[in-house]
């Protein structure tokens, strides 16, 4: 009496490599994203802290001279971005444009002062510290009568920063996590459908290194075939963001993407090598009976 052959339900090696390599990509594009955020975040916090200034305002019986100077010695400070200058005359004219009349037409005379308006790098914002140093610096100046910048709003933007990136941290250390789990997991299944060859190869006295080098190798083409899909899905999403949202252009620039490529790319290597040759080790320690029992 003829038996039917049992049908095998083993994956393909071609279809588990197919769906490791779309699996590790679907995670690759997780951290991708990951990535992306935490450098859209940082780059968003240092153009808010650049976009808070300090005002000087002047004597207004400085001779032009001493203000040019002024203007030039805060220019070379290591901590400023920019300065501008806004003298009397400007000085009213913007404050007769927000109130919708001319303040020197019934007082008779300008009692404006010219005023400097500096703006400082990020780094030199993050702290209240450095923050109160810049300031007395700036008063340090004879003909600067008083500095004015918002201190609370500096001091509760640099903790809501601070709250925001140790969040953001945290959130990628998981999916690190999550992610070296996944592909791990993935790569283990592609492998345990080949535990056979390698008992094969070491029953023939292949040493252990030369049976992980193709493993290891495959790993790591899955590794970059899914990293440049995934890099590829994010430089879509940006074009797609910046067509919807033109202002984000300097928080997702070039180099940010770079970045955020590098660290895809990395991540896809270093993960699928390490996973690869942890699950050929795993296999490479089990005898006949285990294997069947796997």
């Amino acid at each position: 009496m003829s038996t039917k052959p049992k049908k095998s339900h083993r994956v393909p090696v071609t279809g588990s490599t197919f769906l490791s390599t779309v699996s590790i990509c679907a995670v690759l594009f997780l951290i991708g994203l990951v990535a992306m955020i935490g450098l859209v975040g940082r780059g968003l916090g240092d153009y808010i802290r650049e976009s808070l200034s300090y005002t000087v305002l002047l004597d207004p019986e400085s001779p032009d001279a001493d203000i040019v100077s002024m203007r030039d010695k805060i220019s070379s400070r290591p901590y400023t971005k920019e300065v501008t200058y806004y003298s009397k005359e400007e000085a009213m004219q913007e404050l007769a444009e927000e109130l919708g009349e001319n303040p020197e037409d019934f007082l008779g005379w300008n009692p404006l002062s010219p005023t400097l308006e500096v703006h400082v790098l990020s780094e030199y914002a993050s702290s209240p510290d450095s923050v109160e140093l810049i300031a007395k610096d700036l008063q340090s100046f004879p003909i600067a009568q008083t500095v004015s910048y918002r201190k609370d709003l500096v001091d509760e933007l640099n903790r809501n920063l601070s709250t925001i990136a140790l969040i953001m941290s945290a959130l990628a250390l998981l999916l690190l996590v999550i992610s070296v789990v996944l592909i791990n997991n993935t790569i283990r299944l592609r492998v345990y459908a080949k535990r056979f060859i390698i008992y094969t190869m070491r029953l023939v006295g292949a040493t252990g290194s030369f049976i992980r080098r193709p493993f290891i190798a495959s790993g790591i083409r899955s590794g970059v075939v899914a990293a440049v899909v995934a890099i590829g899905l994010m430089v879509w999403c940006r074009y797609y963001l910046l067509t919807k949202y033109p202002i984000l252009s300097g928080v997702l620039s070039v180099q940010n993407m770079v970045i955020a490529g590098a660290v895809v790319l990395l991540s896809g290597i270093l993960i699928s090598w390490i996973a690869s040759a942890a699950a050929v080790s795993r296999y490479l320690k089990m005898d006949e009976d285990r294997l069947y029992r796997a």
